[in-house]
């Protein structure tokens, strides 16, 4: 008889997923008065800052998006592998995915320091450019938390990895039949 195949880790696809849709909402906004407001995503900025930053995409964001792709097809894969590998693949999709968020905060913060501001969360009277002091607020969006929210699940998946390898049904093993009674 066939052995039967164990589930896919739910939770790895879960957290795939998370970090999928995070791509699809801004990480970052910038909003300054007069110009308006700007959002920031690990592949593009896209918004009227952009002609005062004087780009719309840095030298590290093709990096970022490689990283946070692998961090979607990583638990793909993960869900589906054996107990170690696939635990260690989950374990490297959750890290690169803490390492992309952090990086991309490090690179706003950077940003945000242009304008005064010591937090990437906030507002702040700044100097723009030849203009004169404007108001700039900045937060974090939802994207950044959902890479966070998915790499923290790819972590949970690794701890629950072994359950979903084997929660297979198990069925007695097949031999001869016993002594009749």
């Amino acid at each position: 008889m066939k052995k039967p195949r164990p589930l896919p880790n739910v939770f790895a696809l879960l957290g795939s997923l998370l970090i999928a849709v995070s791509l699809a909402y801004p990480w970052w906004s910038l909003d300054i008065q007069f110009v308006g407001k700007t959002d920031i995503f690990p592949y593009i900025i896209r918004g009227p800052a952009t002609q005062v930053l004087g780009y719309r995409r840095t030298a590290q964001m093709p990096l970022l998006t490689g990283i946070v792709v692998a961090c979607v097809l990583l638990p793909l894969l993960g869900s589906f592998l054996g107990r170690r590998s696939g635990r260690a693949v989950l374990l490297l999709s959750g890290l690169l995915s803490g390492l992309a968020a952090w990086r991309f905060y490090a690179r706003a913060l950077d940003i945000a320091g242009r304008y005064q501001m010591t937090s990437v969360n906030g507002e702040t009277i700044a100097r723009v450019g030849a203009f004169s002091p404007l108001h700039v607020a900045a937060r974090l969006e939802s994207g950044f938390y959902l890479n966070l929210a998915g790499g923290a699940v790819c972590l949970l998946a690794l701890l629950l990895h072994g359950f979903f390898r084997s929660s297979a049904t198990r069925l007695p093993p097949e031999g001869p039949p016993g002594p009749a009674a």
